[in-house]
């Protein structure tokens, strides 16, 4: 049950994160803020890893603490760096809702990674329950996904890229914490793996002072809101990992798309959420959770 109640609050706070992500669009003048948020995480897990880590440094130098630090790197590039990078792109260009739509598709992706890497087979229930979900999903969302899926669109692409890249690292965090059981350290050495990888990028994209001038520039009170949000919610995701199934984790980050619709509604009103779909959706989505969480 903490597992799950840790996944619910990622959610919310992704939910958040992605209404943020589309309110800083306006005063962005390079990257949104995506390089921040990758700076936040890593102090706020690097903090919470020096003050009450449970892995003791003697361990990271084993064979098999070098094995998931090296597991946890690829995690967060996957996590930290594609899969944020797109999630940002995404929602900016087909906005929160439907960008937050096209991740609910993680947990269909994740099952492959998660039986090839883990060798984890959800269960019936769990199966049942993410089905429901996603059922709440298109009924509120159906309407944002029908251009799109003709156009193929940039920003569609954008949107499947990221719950691909997420999906890839929910199991590779999973894989990784059966060698060093420490989420807030995964995190820490993901977010630094995608920190390093974008100052190389960059760096070599635009020059090392254009790119660190493009990597820093957005600061506004509404990007340190999009980081902390983020920030949030994958450390969430990481400790509700160590104590659940990965696919439950990945079901159970369906609900973030309803926080967003209800954050859209209390902030533009009626004409930001349908009220009904919007009612119908959600029913659907307590019932799953909850068959998923009690089964």
């Amino acid at each position: 049950m903490i597992g799950e109640g840790l996944a619910i609050l990622a959610a919310l706070s992704y939910g958040g994160a992605a209404v943020s992500i589309v309110q800083s669009k306006p005063e962005a003048r390079a990257d949104n803020g995506v390089f921040l948020s990758v700076l936040v995480l890593f102090g706020i897990s690097g903090g919470i890893w020096l003050g009450s880590g449970v892995v003791p440094l003697s361990a990271l130098w084993q064979p098999e603490g070098l094995h998931a630090i090296g597991v946890f790197a690829l995690a967060g590039l996957s996590a930290n760096g594609l899969a944020r990078w797109s999630m940002y792109r995404a929602t900016e260009r087909i906005g929160a809702v439907s960008a937050t739509l096209l991740r609910r598709l993680t947990p269909i992706f994740v099952l492959p990674f998660a039986y090839l890497l883990l060798e984890q087979i959800p269960d019936v229930a769990t199966l049942w329950g993410g089905f429901v979900i996603l059922v709440g999903v298109w009924i509120y969302l159906r309407p944002s996904t029908q251009p799109a899926a003709a156009g193929l669109s940039s920003g569609v692409m954008l949107g499947l890229l990221s719950p691909l890249a997420y999906a890839l690292a929910y199991s590779l965090r999973g894989l990784g914490l059966s060698g060093l059981p420490d989420p807030a350290l995964g995190t820490f050495v993901g977010a630094g793996a995608a920190i390093i990888w974008s100052l190389a990028r960059h760096g070599l994209h635009r020059s090392p002072e254009r790119g660190l001038r493009y990597l820093l520039t957005d600061r506004s009170p509404a990007h340190w809101r999009t980081a902390l949000a983020l920030s949030a919610g994958q450390l969430l995701q990481f400790f509700a990992i160590k104590t659940s199934a990965v696919a439950t984790v990945a079901l159970l980050g369906t609900l973030e798309v309803l926080f967003s619709a209800v954050f859209i509604w209390l902030i533009y009103g009626r004409e930001g959420v349908d009220i009904k779909r919007l009612f119908a959706a959600t029913l659907c989505a307590l019932g799953g959770t909850a068959l998923m969480i009690l089964a």
